[in-house]
């Protein structure tokens, strides 16, 4: 519980960040008490690092259903259930189609493999801990020259241990990546590829294209795009999904949407354009899979329709 505060060693700044966010979590439950509201108070105090995670994380609550978008879509009337209704059979169709036919059946090639909602985490031979995202697939192939690991699927964080003689080489369809210390995740999906450098450096070679990368950079490939440019990112949120949790800084709906379905079985539709440009701010549970819509849901006055394997959004 956020109020056993007192920490036995120096906490990191990933450690404060996800304390002052389980924080925000309780005192926006409705249930938090009076002792528990003096003891965040208290947290705050221990030390500037604390106050600073506990401003960040204030701010980012205060976005939650604040955006302009979000008042707009609060202020518009509801629809009859009659403008959306008639393209639900098709759209239904489209989505229960669609589920099965891109889910991944692990092979037995496969070393380590995670279901939809699920995370693991796997110790390598080397040393080497390897973080597993929902619905990932990976086979290990050590030598006593290289580390090689191949992404079949999905997304997996990795911690190296130290091994200069032996460079840590991920393969991703086309994309490879090479390291030699550092944390580093890949994730592979249908559409395209992203590399994101947490600590040290990694190279990724694409194609023709060599790329460096250094701590909160990553690379993003598109289906069938030859290069790709380096960006500046936030690599603590991005990869906070290691730790149970998702973070969205105002993005669109849509994508808050396609992400958020990575984590459960079946499709979430969203027919209408304009609310999927809606800007979300927030955090998601990811231990709590069931309840990730039910938060949309209440926080930004959403309409959701739930169908065996299809969540319809309105």
């Amino acid at each position: 519980m956020p109020e056993l505060a007192v920490m036995l060693s120096t906490p990191t700044p990933e450690d404060l960040d996800d304390q002052a966010i389980d924080w925000q979590t309780l005192l926006h439950s409705g249930t938090a008490t009076a002792r528990q509201r003096l003891d965040y108070q208290r947290w705050q105090q221990l030390s500037p690092a604390h106050k600073n995670a506990a401003q960040e994380a204030e701010a980012l609550w205060a976005d939650i259903g604040l955006t302009a978008s979000a008042e707009q879509h609060r202020a518009r009337p509801r629809r009859r259930a009659y403008r959306w209704a008639s393209g639900l059979a098709a759209g239904l169709v489209l989505a229960v189609l669609g589920y099965g036919a891109t889910d991944y059946v692990p092979s037995w090639s496969d070393t380590h493999h995670t279901g939809v909602g699920q995370r693991q985490q796997w110790l390598l031979s080397d040393g080497t801990r390897v973080t597993l995202n929902s619905a990932t697939a990976l086979s290990v192939d050590f030598t006593g020259t290289q580390r090689s690991v191949t992404l079949r699927k999905g997304e997996a964080l990795f911690e190296l241990a130290d091994d200069p003689s032996r460079p840590f080489v991920v393969q991703a369809g086309q994309d490879r990546v090479a390291a030699k210390n550092g944390v580093f995740s890949v994730r592979r999906d249908a559409g395209q590829t992203r590399i994101l450098v947490a600590s040290g450096a990694a190279q990724v070679q694409h194609q023709a294209q060599t790329l460096e990368l250094q701590p909160n950079q990553q690379a993003l490939y598109q289906a069938g795009q030859a290069v790709a440019e380096r960006q500046q990112v936030d690599a603590n949120a991005l990869t906070a999904w290691q730790r149970g949790k998702l973070i969205f800084n105002r993005k669109p709906l849509q994508e808050v949407l396609a992400e958020l379905e990575r984590y459960q079985y079946g499709r979430i539709v969203l027919p209408d354009a304009t609310l999927g440009a809606m800007q979300i701010s927030g955090v998601f549970d990811l231990n709590d899979p069931q309840n990730l819509l039910h938060t949309l849901e209440q926080r930004y006055g959403l309409n959701i329709t739930y169908l065996p394997f299809v969540a319809w959004v309105h």
